[in-house]
């Protein structure tokens, strides 16, 4: 396996394939992005042994089947490689072009985005033309189980197939998306729920504090245990049917923005980075608090899935 960029979502990736048995190369521009990549390798296992996660191998022995490297010519003789670099299309388009001149015939390229189009990303790519496809994974990548796929028209027969089974095998949940829209399927319904969250804040309809207690112990509470049309089912859809009749028209539908949240960015409080955004996390600093998230997203992991 090979990841292009070793930040918060390739070192995900590349953590997740490590554990799982995979000779994984990282890449990164510097050795100083490299090696706190390996901290947090070291800190992560630990973490996943503590939760008792099922894992296979050593943290020596996975750690082993890691190459780290600052070239590309390292993914000479990788199967697959997965592009997880900043969100800038001349970027991604420039590893792709360099990758198109590298890897060999049979490999498979994948970038993991979900803002920016394959078929632009991949605009410069021609050998390698039919052997790209999209994965999208979701933060934390290495917890997540989700994985969008998505293919171009010119993307060769099975090369989707074979990476949807891949990940199916190492406890991931692939999708397959069959049309090229922007945000793919969950990141475009995560922005329908928050365009709405926002605008009942806004509005004044509802505290912040109630807001997180609704969709904790509402929607979420449900949806830990099953997906939106199962709930639809379970609710009736002849109820269902006439519950989108009378809302529908009721709720959010314009392009607004937010100045709860403009006012925020203004102020430099971005969230958990800065120690304030909605709410405030004083006392524990930026790793500490994702560690706390990611424990908490383990246990739920374990608890649903295996």
């Amino acid at each position: 396996m090979g990841v292009i960029g070793s930040g918060t979502m390739g070192f995900g990736i590349g953590f997740y394939f490590a554990i799982h048995g995979y000779n994984t190369v990282i890449f990164d521009v510097s050795e100083d992005h490299l090696n706190l990549a390996k901290e947090k390798f070291n800190t992560y296992y630990d973490l996943f042994e503590k939760a008792q996660f099922p894992l296979q191998l050593s943290k020596q022995n996975a750690f082993k089947l890691i190459e780290w490297t600052t070239t590309l010519d390292s993914f000479k003789e990788t199967d697959l490689i997965i592009e997880s670099v900043i969100e800038q299309i001349e970027v991604k388009q420039n590893v792709f072009a360099k990758l198109d001149t590298i890897v060999k015939s049979d490999a498979i390229l994948a970038s993991n985005t979900s803002s920016l189009k394959l078929s632009e990303i991949t605009e410069n790519v021609s050998r390698m033309k039919n052997r790209v496809i999209l994965t999208h994974f979701f933060n934390p990548a290495q917890i997540v189980p989700l994985v969008e796929l998505l293919q171009l028209p010119n993307t060769d027969h099975g090369v989707l197939e074979k990476v949807h089974a891949l990940f199916e095998s190492i406890g991931k949940t692939p999708i397959r998306v069959y049309k090229e829209v922007a945000g793919l399927v969950a990141n475009r319904i995560q922005v329908a729920l928050a365009r709405e969250a926002i605008s009942l804040l806004e509005d004044g309809v509802v505290t912040k504090e109630d807001l997180e207690k609704t969709i904790f112990d509402g929607p979420g509470f449900r949806y830990a245990t099953s997906g939106l049309l199962k709930i639809m089912d379970f609710g009736g859809l002849d109820i269902w049917d006439k519950v989108l009749g009378n809302l529908q028209g009721e709720i959010e539908s314009s392009i607004r923005t937010f100045p709860v949240i403009k006012d925020l960015v203004n102020e430099q409080a971005y969230g958990v980075k800065t120690g304030k955004g909605f709410f405030e996390y004083p006392g524990k600093g930026f790793d500490e608090l994702v560690l706390q998230r990611d424990e908490e997203l383990l246990k739920h992991l374990l608890t649903t899935h295996y």
